[in-house]
């Protein structure tokens, strides 16, 4: 109700203004006068009554001139309210783009860990070739490997395009193809840092479907993980997938040196970072929280008291069913 006065009162012309201060004036003049005769113990005349239809030809005006300027500053409240939300978009959207572009960076790095080994086999396929005079089967064998590693090669290059296309973050996938993609993509850096990543679902996972920015999300916290292992021997990252009655919940955990008690508070604030300057923007986890907020109306925290065993650091999202995050029924073909 109030947001509607304010939207009459800054869209109206003067003359509607005018019209709206003589219907108050006219409502509340004669109210006012007898209300006034009582307090003052005076008996309402004939001579009050005229006053109160007098009063409104004397007080439209000022009401008509006071209503403008409520009108004008209203007006302008709202033209600074809608430039500040403009303003912190834009600024979202550029936090954004900033974190996609720091874990661009890194994603590129790994593309090199995960062509090396693809590649060294076609090479020594094809110096197989070179070198031995040899047999039509033992050339179609090493077309075949050089066919398999090329294979490999062109989907780890769509993996990696389709997780840096913009049009694909509102696309919702399968989770099984999400986790698929996560693999393809950070698996060989992890096994270059002797990391092992352990993603578990149930067995309702096949029949859930989500936004693929959570893509983004998740090798966040698998970044962010990676990061806390470097002193660790057995370094693990755990990423657990338990699909309830009211949607998805998700706990990514690892084992390395945990997060002081003084900071955990500050983790996702924007551009807070224990990292030097030169390895992070302190903007993965604050935009991780915004997707997981924005896009999936959905909530993010880190070491609840229900952290599991055996891990110092558990980030946990939850993802209440939407369009964003759909458990598809035994029977829908949609």
């Amino acid at each position: 109700m109030p947001s509607k006065i304010i939207r009459a009162l800054t869209n109206a012309t003067p003359l509607t203004l005018m019209a709206y201060s003589t219907l108050i004036v006219l409502a509340s003049s004669i109210p006012l006068v007898y209300l006034a005769s009582l307090l003052a113990g005076v008996q309402y005349t004939r001579f009050l009554f005229a006053i109160s239809v007098v009063l409104p030809l004397i007080l439209t005006p000022v009401v008509t001139k006071l209503l403008i300027h409520l009108a004008n500053n209203l007006a302008f409240v709202q033209e600074k309210l809608r430039q500040e939300i403009e303003s912190n978009r834009q600024k979202d959207l550029i936090m954004f783009e900033q974190a996609r572009f720091v874990l661009m960076g890194e994603m590129l790095a790994n593309i090199s860990h995960q062509w090396k080994q693809p590649l060294n086999t076609i090479n020594l396929a094809l110096l197989n070739m070179k070198l031995q005079e040899s047999g039509l089967e033992s050339r179609n064998k090493n077309f075949t490997i050089i066919e398999e590693n090329v294979n490999y090669l062109a989907s780890t290059i769509d993996d990696f395009m389709s997780f840096f296309d913009k049009r694909t973050h509102s696309e919702i996938k399968p989770l099984e193809e999400v986790i698929r993609e996560i693999h393809s993509v950070i698996d060989a850096h992890l096994e270059n840092k002797n990391i092992k990543l352990e993603i578990v679902t149930d067995e309702l996972s096949p029949k859930v479907e989500l936004a693929s920015s959570i893509t983004q999300v998740l090798l966040n916290l698998i970044s962010n993980a990676k990061d806390a292992l470097k002193a660790v021997e057995d370094k693990k990252i755990y990423i657990h997938f338990v699909i309830t009655n009211s949607g998805v919940e998700i706990a990514c955990c690892d084992n390395g040196k945990g997060i002081e008690s003084n900071i955990v508070d500050k983790i996702f604030e924007p551009y807070f970072t224990t990292k030097d300057k030169t390895q992070g923007t302190g903007i993965g986890l604050y935009m991780s929280r915004e997707i997981v907020y924005k896009v999936f109306n959905g909530n993010m925290d880190v070491n609840r008291q229900d952290k599991m065993k055996n891990y110092t650091t558990c980030f946990y999202i939850t993802l209440p069913y939407s369009k964003q995050c759909v458990l598809k029924g035994e029977n829908d073909d949609t």
